[in-house]
């Protein structure tokens, strides 16, 4: 008995494969290509300011200004980007949803019914290269320092902003809007400059902790990493501006 089975209708499979690779909006993308910005560090992330608070135990000056000044450059949209950034965890999206076995008034369907929304403010994490002048230790450290006493409600304020930029290796032949046109203001590029897939902005962003970086044993050999730092935010959004 002869055994029939049902065709596809797919025709040319490697073909069109090929044709999503030629097209920039259907290629694979590049997800560790990527860079942040933190738009500006709290004015009250200095050494005055954490010695008047008492918290630290000792007399000594703790470097903070020292770590500012050094760390400045990497701050704010005109000032450049935190390449000391090494990994970005972002936010996800949660509902809960169950499915009910049971009609309401004979009317409604059996489930699934949506019973809520998980709001994740504090499910942003970034990972920061450990330096000779430790980024963690000199800045966000004494910064989650000050939330502690202070809170987030009104003065002083703590907070500030990050985008996440998504970068793409490939470049857009048809558009001719570059990166830096769209980060800077500047007028369209050759298209020589890295194409942003998609961006993510975090509003009133705070640090809130530290992540244990690991034990490491000294075996003379020379061992690099970095330390993740969580952040609370207020809103968040994710744009695509090629779409």
């Amino acid at each position: 008995m002869d055994v029939q089975l049902q065709g596809s209708g797919a025709r040319n499979l490697r073909g069109s494969f090929f044709d999503l690779l030629q097209d920039f909006s259907t290629f694979p993308a590049a997800q560790n290509f990527f860079l942040i910005t933190i738009d500006k560090l709290p004015s009250r992330l200095n050494d005055t300011e954490i010695k008047r608070l008492g918290l630290r135990p000792f007399s000594t000056t703790m470097g903070i200004d020292k770590n500012r000044k050094i760390y400045e450059k990497y701050v704010g949209h005109k000032a450049g980007y935190m390449f000391l950034a090494s990994g970005v965890d972002v936010t996800t999206e949660d509902n809960s949803v169950n499915s009910d076995g049971k009609t309401i008034n004979g009317l409604l369907p059996v489930g699934p019914f949506m019973r809520g929304t998980t709001y994740r403010d504090n499910d942003l994490g970034i990972q920061f290269y450990e330096t000779n002048i430790s980024v963690i230790d000199g800045l966000f450290r004494p910064w989650i320092q000050l939330y502690s006493v202070y809170g987030n409600i009104d003065q002083p304020v703590l907070t500030t902003n990050i985008d996440i930029f998504y970068l793409s290796k490939q470049q857009v032949t048809s558009r001719k809007t570059s990166f830096k046109s769209i980060f800077l203001g500047e007028g369209g590029g050759s298209g020589s400059d890295p194409v942003i897939r998609k961006i993510y902005k975090y509003k009133d962003c705070i640090p809130y902790q530290i992540n244990a970086s690991g034990v490491q044993e000294y075996n003379g050999d020379m061992n690099t990493g970095s330390t993740e730092v969580k952040w609370r935010f207020s809103r968040y959004e994710v744009l695509t501006p090629y779409t």
